[in-house]
């Protein structure tokens, strides 16, 4: 496969993969437990050297400005009303969810399933399996990154801060659990608002982001969303929500797609959610055997 596939948090799942072929079968060596600690390792230290931290993160710093220039009125009531609902985000200690995912890229064509846990605002941790067989693992937190490749037995970390050097563009934690979760991607300023019909439309801006983000009139629920960087021919990413479903008395999206635009190349990314929950005592089992090599 190639460098990377692209998205946020699978664009970190694809981007790892892309170093894996789909194309094996398990053996008795691949098939084997390497999982030797099975406890909570969100409020632990991992067996690799410690990954230096990167800089202050400013990934959801708003811009100045706390409305759009220029709006008054009727807008900016309504913008007024619609910053609660940007702001808003499910109340929960942890989440697990069983994904169906297909995705499509100039080169690709795959499926697999990806098996998420997070701890919220600590941990997200990804098991991701080919055919019922492992194919990685990923150990995220607010500072670092860590890949197990199963088939190659190789071992990725960088600090979160670098992941531009083997992703289109940076991304940050939060982004990632809110696209796991079904969230709006980031907070920011609203610097416009309108409604039409059943739908309701803002856009939103931080340092470094434009989001354009409709929601449903009725219910308030996401239906899409579009993210770009602020560089004109930066990558963007644009992503519809749909399935709603009531689980654990909280409303998620079970369906979304995401298509993601880098100049000429167009990545689709599909998730089914087939089982979440929240707030059930989750383990993030990670540890690194002794036999993996360190990819750089």
């Amino acid at each position: 496969m190639n460098r990377t596939i692209a998205g946020v948090i699978l664009l970190f799942i694809s981007s790892g993969l892309s170093s894996c072929s789909f194309h094996w079968h398990a053996t008795g060596k691949n098939a084997k437990n390497h999982d030797k600690v099975a406890t909570d390792t969100s409020q632990t230290a991992l067996a690799p050297a410690a990954i230096a931290l990167p800089a202050k993160d400013t990934a959801m710093t708003k811009v100045a400005a706390v409305a759009a220039p220029g709006a008054s009125g009727p807008e900016k009531q309504l913008i007024d009303q619609l910053t609660p609902l940007l702001n808003a985000r499910i109340d929960y200690r942890t989440f697990s969810g069983k994904a169906k995912v297909h995705f499509s890229g100039p080169d690709n064509d795959i499926q697999f399933t990806a098996h998420f846990r997070i701890r919220k605002d600590s941990v997200i941790w990804v098991n991701v399996t080919f055919d019922a067989f492992p194919v990685a693992r990923l150990f995220i937190t607010r500072d670092s990154f860590f890949l197990l490749n199963t088939k190659d037995q190789e071992i990725t970390r960088i600090p979160l801060s670098q992941a531009a050097k083997i992703l289109p563009t940076k991304v940050d934690f939060t982004s990632l659990q809110n696209l796991v979760t079904g969230e709006p991607l980031r907070k920011g300023t609203i610097t416009s608002a309108s409604t039409s019909g059943d739908s309701i439309a803002i856009d939103v801006e931080d340092s470094s982001y434009l989001q354009h983000i409709t929601f449903n009139k009725a219910d308030s629920t996401i239906r899409t969303g579009l993210l770009r960087t602020r560089d004109a021919k930066g990558p963007q990413a644009a992503t519809t929500y749909s399935s709603y479903e009531m689980i654990n008395n909280r409303k998620i999206s079970t369906y979304r797609s995401l298509n993601v635009q880098k100049g000429t190349e167009t990545y689709i990314l599909d998730m089914n959610f087939t089982k979440t929950d929240f707030d059930e005592e989750l383990t993030f089992p990670f540890s690194i055997p002794s036999t993996y090599t360190e990819k750089r």
